[in-house]
């Protein structure tokens, strides 16, 4: 099961929402709980706390638009967006990465977060004028929040903003950029360590329970991010130089769309493979896998295979020069098992997840 929640596009690019940002609206709620308890009923507090998350999420999401928009501005295709607590991450191939983008980027996270902040604190000074104290420690507490995002973001741990300019120094020193990388994300593993430490200690020495889950929960978020960048990283070493035409198979089974599902279910099901394609004069038109074929026994006379199957427009494609890396990042991400490769319109291979998988498993053998 995958750790995120598609939030759909913008700008064109899949937004994905991290589950810890739960985790976050459990720790701010908590946190207004306790600095209004007494004074409120406990939904009212539960309800400000939910709130304040909304409008955090907010910004980072507005944060993360400025992140996507310097990217397309630099002819930077942005893949992918996953959304964490302290940022987004966005999905750029390593083909697509280049030094000034990548330092224009990493300026503008911290930037967007202090503008943010600013925002808020014409707001908060606002409402202290007109004697709103309850709002005007929601929105202190964003302006809080926002700042210590654009300082977050400053530490040179991978993939925080601090993070994508150690590996730039990195890359422009080495000049392996898989290797920068590495070093950038396995420093961000080590300071998501030390974060998650300290806010235990705090919370055992000092007694500062929201502090110390504020401190302990940053730390978590910091290394589960960075410790996905490590294996992308470690993906790219071992599926380097691979591309979809040396991973395709052209052992795939042609299926006619005019069929119906009653002519042909039986020998789908038992047939071992996981999709058929529909083809014509060598162009595709879409693909029948077997989560497809489960419809109703009423309908298996009526239905034809062009009406259950996903249209050859809505499938994800490769070309055959297309690094085999980027496939699989793009199976993970939309949970698909197979991508079709097409050159000049005409389909000329299926590049399948096993396939890659058995690839990676044999090269870590041989590696070992």
């Amino acid at each position: 099961m995958k750790p995120t929640i598609n939030l759909g596009k913008v700008l064109g690019i899949p937004v994905w929402l991290h589950y810890t940002w739960f985790v976050a609206l459990v720790v701010i709620i908590l946190d207004m709980a306790i600095y209004f308890h007494g004074t409120h009923p406990l939904w009212q507090d539960i309800i400000l706390g939910a709130g304040v998350s909304l409008l955090f999420f907010a910004s980072m999401f507005t944060r993360e638009l400025a992140h996507s928009y310097a990217a397309i501005n630099r002819r930077v295709p942005v893949k992918s967006i996953t959304l964490y607590v302290f940022g987004g991450v966005p999905r750029i191939t390593a083909a697509d990465t280049r030094l000034a983008p990548e330092l224009i980027m990493a300026a503008v996270g911290p930037l967007s977060s202090l503008i943010i902040a600013g925002v808020f604190y014409a707001v908060q000074l606002v409402l202290a004028f007109v004697g709103n104290f309850t709002f005007d420690y929601l929105i202190q507490r964003l302006f809080s929040l926002n700042i210590m995002m654009a300082l977050f973001n400053l530490i040179p741990c991978f993939p925080l903003d601090g993070g994508r300019v150690l590996r730039a120094i990195l890359w422009r020193t080495t000049g392996d950029y898989s290797r920068a990388t590495r070093i950038a994300a396995l420093t961000g593993r080590g300071i998501g360590y030390l974060l998650i430490v300290g806010g235990i200690l705090e919370i055992i020495i000092a007694g500062q329970w929201v502090t110390g889950l504020e401190l302990a929960a940053g730390g978590w978020f910091l290394e589960n991010a960075a410790a996905t960048s490590y294996r992308q990283a470690l993906l790219r070493e071992a599926l380097r130089d691979v591309t979809a035409r040396y991973m395709m198979t052209e052992e795939y089974t042609p299926i006619k769309q005019q069929l119906t599902i009653g002519l042909v279910r039986d020998y789908i099901i038992n047939s071992g493979q996981h999709c058929f394609v529909a083809i014509e004069d060598g162009k595709l038109l879409g693909i029948v896998t077997l989560g497809d074929t489960q419809i109703p026994q009423q309908r298996w006379g009526s239905t034809t295979i062009s009406q259950i199957m996903t249209p050859a427009d809505r499938l994800k494609t490769a070309h055959p020069d297309q690094p085999a890396v980027d496939l699989l990042e793009q199976m993970e991400e939309d949970n698909i098992d197979q991508i079709p490769v097409l050159e000049n319109s005409k389909l000329i291979g299926m590049v399948t997840r096993e396939r890659l998988i058995r690839l990676l498993t044999a090269r870590a053998v041989l590696k070992a």
